[in-house]
């Protein structure tokens, strides 16, 4: 980390606290306020010298009674070189500090852990890797429903996110990070948070006549607590996990392992055993890259509701659309259960009872 640029962040100066009302709440916050000041310092500094040189030359060649009007220069190919590269250079910079930092928030740790987030007009609807959804709920402004989402402290968590409808914006302030989502399409980022405490989260995006209402509460506690009252709120429920009700989904409702095979054999279509995660060419020429786990998730839910989008090299497109058939919740879990079936399933997720035995890697 750029230890100078991390201290303009943690600056205790007036204009640091008008800016940000708040420290940021992880580390990756505190980079994107110290890469934010940079910037301001920077076009700060570059405002004052350049009204300070305009005011100046306006005064000194005014147009005077008695002195010949100057002939206008209409051409200095060094100087416009100068003010088009200089420039140009500390874009490039801006723009490379900045991208440093985005690729940091939305490709989250290999043990980060997965909760689900599915945004709706107008409300945010929560599934943890266990199934559950969190019951309690406060008033935030107009909303007497406000979620409140529980994070572990101390351990990274990754939020998935869908839309069921149109855009929706899910923002953090205290994180300095927003992600939108969008329908028929995963996208996520992760956050870390360093101490207990409450962190507002608003919909960035307006989304119709109660935009301003979609709002929850993220609430960090110590990881123990976190995983009691995880483990309470299932126990409670009596619910399946996501990945258990993807198995019972595929083998029921979908009829998919009559193409699709657990152990590694190819039949009709590709086998699941140890699908997720790897690289698939695709008969188009391109690739459904292993390391990126969003690729991935959508790849298995285009897959399903339209399979003839992307074909797997080697088989014939032949399965038939599956769109309207499963609801977004169970799309999910279908995704869950195959992922579950992976030697490379992220940790923490939850391999379903009778899944077969996963070969080393």
């Amino acid at each position: 980390m750029n230890t100078c640029a991390l201290t303009l962040a943690q600056q205790t100066s007036w204009l640091t606290k008008k800016i940000f009302g708040a420290p940021g709440a992880s580390e990756l916050a505190r980079d994107s306020d110290s890469i934010f000041m940079w910037i301001f310092y920077f076009s700060l500094f570059w405002f004052i010298l350049l009204m300070g040189l305009m005011i100046y030359w306006v005064i000194k060649y005014r147009r005077r009674p008695g002195v010949p009007i100057q002939r206008t220069p209409h051409h200095n190919t060094n100087l416009e070189l100068a003010w088009t590269i200089l420039p140009s250079l500390f874009l490039g910079y801006m723009f490379y500090i900045g991208f440093q930092g985005y690729i940091k928030q939305v490709i989250a740790p290999t043990n980060a852990e997965m909760i689900d987030v599915r945004g709706s007009k107008w409300m945010w609807t929560i599934t943890y890797a266990n199934g559950v959804n969190p019951p309690e709920m406060t008033e935030i402004g107009g909303n007497p429903q406000a979620p409140i989402i529980y994070i572990p402290v101390g351990r990274p968590v990754q939020f998935r996110m869908t839309s069921s409808d149109v855009l929706h914006s899910f923002w953090i302030p205290d994180f300095r990070f927003k992600q939108d989502l969008m329908p028929n399409r995963y996208s996520s980022f992760w956050i870390e948070a360093e101490a207990p405490g409450d962190h507002y989260l608003f919909c960035a995006e307006y989304c119709g006549d109660k935009h301003s209402e979609m709002s929850a509460i993220i609430r960090a506690i110590p990881a123990d607590e976190y995983d009691a009252l995880l483990q309470k709120w299932f126990d409670d429920s009596g619910n399946l996990t996501p990945v258990e009700a993807g198995k019972r989904l595929v083998e029921s409702k979908g009829g998919c392992i009559a193409c699709h095979s657990l152990t590694g054999a190819p039949g009709i279509g590709p086998t699941w055993l140890n699908a997720w995660g790897y690289e698939v060419p695709l008969t188009d020429g391109t690739t459904i890259p292993a390391d990126d786990p969003d690729a991935w998730d959508n790849y298995i839910r285009e897959s399903i509701i339209n399979p003839a989008a992307k074909i797997r090299s080697g088989f014939a497109p032949v399965m038939t659309p599956f769109a309207g058939v499963f609801s977004e919740e169970e799309l999910d879990s279908i995704v869950e259960y195959i992922k579950s079936l992976s030697d490379k399933a992220p940790a923490g997720e939850i391999p379903a009872d009778d899944s077969p035995e996963q070969p080393e890697s």
